[in-house]
């Protein structure tokens, strides 16, 4: 008896290591360390983004939903020239990839405080987290092409990590990538290239 309750007395310190180890080493991701494999936006969302006047481009940051989320997401928010983030926390708000569900993108509405949260997760996976500026016009121009309604993001190794843009039939469950236009590589992401005022940045 004694010694059955020795070797339970050994074998819950492992437990215990062993639960403590999946708390603090989130799971990898399924794209390895670009922190995601991809995300999409429909035309609609897209379109509510850049309504705002002063919107210059869209900004992308790689994401994860939560913490063991290993297949990753993308979260979107316009900015100005300035690379200011066109945020209020009421109706402008960051917008965060979920799935596709009859032609359309579903996603989660964020304050900056939850995105950065997010974000936060692919770092704590010790994992690349970056951003992506697109024009105002190149995103306008995919998403107004033929048979095109929404974009995919998906990552692109350079010298650092970067995402690029494609157009895509988006119907049912799921986005077919459209031959034409070409997509486009954000040439410039952050962190290496960060304008002006790096802290504009939530991943920073």
């Amino acid at each position: 008896m004694n010694h059955g309750i020795r070797s339970l007395a050994l074998l819950m310190p492992l437990g215990v290591a062993l639960l403590n180890s999946g708390c603090t080493n989130p799971p990898k991701s399924l794209g390895g360390e670009v922190g995601f494999v991809d995300g999409y936006l429909d035309a609609t969302k897209l379109n509510g983004l850049m309504s705002d006047p002063s919107c210059a481009y869209i900004r992308f940051y790689n994401a994860r939903r939560t913490s063991g989320d290993t297949q990753g997401t993308v979260i979107a928010i316009a900015t100005k020239s300035s690379g200011e983030e066109i945020y209020n926390g009421t109706t402008l708000k960051y917008k965060m990839y979920d799935r596709i569900s009859k032609g359309t993108t579903l996603v989660v509405d964020l304050t900056r405080a939850e995105a950065i949260t997010r974000i936060g997760y692919v770092k704590a996976a010790n994992e690349k987290s970056y951003a992506a500026n697109f024009t105002r016009a190149d995103v306008a121009n995919l998403i107004t092409s033929a048979g095109c309604n929404g974009v995919k993001l998906t990552p692109e190794r350079l010298a650092t990590y970067s995402m690029r843009m494609a157009p895509v039939k988006l119907a049912g469950t799921s986005g077919t990538v459209n031959p034409a236009p070409p997509s486009i590589v954000c040439t410039e992401p952050c962190p290496t290239f960060c304008g002006g005022t790096p802290s504009y940045y939530i991943n920073r």
